[in-house]
This record gives C-alpha cells, sequence and structure tokens, in this order.
C-alpha cells in the first residue's frame, strides 16, 4: 500500500515536488500523506492531511486557547 503526496509550495513559495509515501529513507510504516497544503509528509495515520495551511491552522489553535 501507498499514497501520493502532490506537489505545493511552501509558506516561503519554493515547489516542492510531489512523492510517494513511504519515502525510501524514511518508516515503512508512514504509508498516507499528512500535512498540511503547504507542509506534506509521510506518516502512519490515514485521517491526518488538512487541506488548510499550517499557519492557518496553528493560528486557530491559538485563537481557541
Amino acid at each position: 500500500m501507498s499514497s501520493d503526496c502532490e506537489s505545493y509550495y511552501t509558506k516561503e513559495n519554493v515547489l516542492v515536488e510531489g512523492f510517494t509515501c513511504p519515502k525510501a529513507d524514511s518508516d515503512t510504516t508512514a504509508l498516507f500523506c499528512c500535512g498540511f497544503s503547504d507542509l506534506k509528509y509521510c506518516c502512519d495515520d490515514p485521517n491526518s492531511f488538512f487541506p488548510y495551511e499550517y499557519g492557518y491552522m496553528w493560528w486557530l489553535s491559538l485563537s481557541t486557547s
């Protein structure tokens, strides 16, 4: 099993090419594309991708505290 992380732009506007999980140099249980629209990585939780920018989600967690 594997999943694809589509290419994206970081908050610094740098293009990161798409990649397939798990990556060759990472944990073999990291099968899913996780993270945010501007910061993606492989992880083992299929529900850990959020279609928002990382900074926006971080701001939301601060505003609810």
